[in-house]
């Protein structure tokens, strides 16, 4: 069975593995996806930049370290550091436990409205999501050395 993942319908999305959720002052809270969480599996270290800096929409802004991999998150918008979930230095696990409330990794001050537009909603992430799904499950395929032309020609009743 597949694992079901959430993306909750309040937030906004950068992408399948952060999300944004708008305060209604400007001010926008950035984590990481359920999805991102469990692909990272067991994160070990979250870097982040100094708060108060401002950030250019795409600089790489903050790092997660994993046992399996590392993850760069790019600012999704112009804007200010505003805040820093300064729990993650010292329990990194609360990204993989709960990533949307007390894994929360950082807040950034909107710069300029112009990239907002430019997030998903839960819906388009979704699709993205499936997508993204489906590219694996094929790339998974091929990396195995299979067409699907080879399942398609291929003669069962012969073998039963």
């Amino acid at each position: 069975m597949k694992k079901q993942f959430k993306f909750p319908e309040n937030l906004l999305y950068q992408s399948t593995y952060v999300w944004v959720e708008d305060d209604g002052r400007g001010i926008f809270r950035i984590g990481i996806t359920d999805y991102a969480q469990y692909i990272l599996d067991d994160i070990i270290s979250v870097s982040f930049p100094e708060k108060g800096i401002y950030v250019e929409k795409d600089d790489e802004i903050v790092t997660i370290d994993s046992i399996e991999a590392t993850f760069v998150i790019q600012a999704p918008f112009s804007g200010t550091i505003d805040e820093i979930n300064e729990e993650l230095r010292q329990s990194p696990e609360l990204l993989n436990e709960n990533p949307f409330s007390e894994g929360w990794i950082l807040e950034v001050e909107l710069g300029s409205d112009d990239d907002i537009d430019l997030l998903m909603d839960s819906n388009e992430v979704l699709d993205k999501y499936h997508e993204e799904m489906e590219e694996d499950s094929e790339n998974d395929f091929e990396e195995e050395g299979f067409e699907e032309e080879d399942f398609e020609k291929y003669d069962y009743e012969k073998d039963f």
